[in-house]
């Protein structure tokens, strides 16, 4: 037979305990949804990572397609003035030049490069490798850049337009000279950074 202290003990001890479970359960509770909360936050971000990666490679293959087509309409941009001595400034395309702008955008349209949604993904400068390097505050897109000086295509480092073919290039130094040349291709678009510039030389004979 028990006793009513000892019966008022025990439900005491049995309320008690009763509470101790639902705080370890709201606790449970609260680590479960930290966990969800910091695992979604993660998701967010590593999503955000991919895409950025995505859109940077995207980009990257744009630029480099823009130097395959540079050098391959180069009859577009070598012309007359890139080959002369005296043109020390020649680019391509030239602010007042523009041969066509169908879109209206001040950007020549044979110097930009569109994707199959018909809209432009690269766009190209050439310009003759000079010593010193040639002034180029007239450029139409400084401001992209804030200056001149940061200007990718004053990054080139500058060397002799006309020299001497490089050795073992299969070209006889006696009767062949080169003149060097710079292509940078960038995206129109603000929110992309990659830049890809690529010196090449064309033999001329003396």
């Amino acid at each position: 037979m028990i006793s009513p202290g000892k019966e008022t003990t025990m439900n005491t001890r049995a309320i008690n305990e009763q509470g101790f479970v639902l705080i370890s359960a709201m606790l449970f509770l609260i680590i479960l949804t930290t966990i969800g909360i910091l695992a979604t936050t993660t998701t967010t971000v590593e999503l955000q990572i991919s895409a950025n990666d995505r859109i940077t490679r995207e980009d990257f293959y744009n630029q480099e397609m823009g130097l395959a087509v540079a050098k391959i309409n180069h009859p577009d941009w070598l012309t007359g003035a890139f080959a002369r001595d005296s043109a020390t400034a020649a680019y391509f395309p030239e602010p007042g030049t523009l041969a066509t702008d169908a879109n209206n955008n001040g950007i020549d349209d044979r110097s930009e490069i569109t994707n199959n949604a018909g809209e432009i993904v690269a766009t190209y400068k050439a310009r003759k490798i000079v010593l010193p390097a040639a002034n180029i505050s007239t450029w139409e897109d400084l401001d992209n850049f804030g200056s001149a000086a940061n200007h990718p295509a004053n990054q080139i480092p500058a060397l002799s337009h006309k020299d001497k073919p490089p050795i073992n290039s299969g070209y006889d130094t006696r009767t062949f000279e080169i003149r060097r040349y710079a292509i940078t291709t960038y995206s129109p678009q603000n929110d992309r950074n990659v830049i890809l510039q690529e010196g090449l030389y064309r033999a001329f004979p003396k």
